[in-house]
């Protein structure tokens, strides 16, 4: 087991239960349509995938803490429009094509090689006019130089985090083929106790 998946795995063993949506969430939920698909990238306890199932959307959420996946499946087998699949996201080979894959504070949490192999998964599994939801860390992020640097912008503290450049994360994102919608950098969009990060969001889409 990677430090980085030992590390979430006794995370979620505390953690388990869903709390409340995420703010990225509610910004996301007015682009959605139910009966649309919708592949969450790293979904930890579930709490987006959740909500979008709530709101009627057929939901796939992956993660690699296969004791979270197994409980979630366990606690929502009543739902039929969400299921929870035990994977790493930069590695989960061939799927049906989704309308909209989601991508909450995942992405800085793999290495450049893996956000590349991840951008041109996305690409190959979205429909047509589908779209890429993505909230991440930003360079101008408070813990940004916190910890042992292991690579470019990446430090480890407890776990590993990669701090993303806006402008040539969206070059990568256009070099995988999706065309950005939106993009804003700002604090205020991801507070978390005393914290409030200077984070990157996103929304990208497949023209084929």
């Amino acid at each position: 087991m990677s430090e980085s998946k030992a590390y979430w795995e006794a995370y979620y063993a505390n953690h388990k239960e869903p709390k409340n949506e995420s703010m990225f969430a509610r910004f996301v939920k007015p682009f959605l349509h139910s009966q649309k698909s919708l592949y969450e990238l790293g979904c930890g306890n579930g709490r987006d995938s959740i909500f979008f199932a709530k709101e009627g959307v057929n939901v796939t959420g992956f993660d690699q803490c296969n004791n979270e996946i197994d409980y979630l499946n366990t606690k929502f087998e009543d739902f039929e429009n969400i299921s929870f699949e035990e994977g790493d996201f930069t590695s989960l080979g061939s799927k049906p094509k989704a309308q909209y894959i989601y991508s909450r504070f995942t992405l800085h949490s793999i290495n450049l090689e893996s956000e590349i192999r991840t951008l041109n998964w996305v690409t190959n599994h979205l429909l047509p006019s589908g779209l890429f939801f993505i909230e991440v860390r930003s360079i101008k992020d408070e813990l940004y130089g916190i910890g042992n640097e292991v690579e470019k912008d990446a430090f480890v503290t407890d776990h590993y985090r990669r701090f993303l450049e806006l402008n040539s994360f969206i070059e990568r994102i256009k070099d995988a083929g999706l065309n950005v919608l939106y993009k804003i950098q700002s604090r205020g969009l991801a507070p978390f106790k005393t914290e409030d990060p200077e984070v990157i969001r996103i929304i990208a889409q497949y023209n084929s």
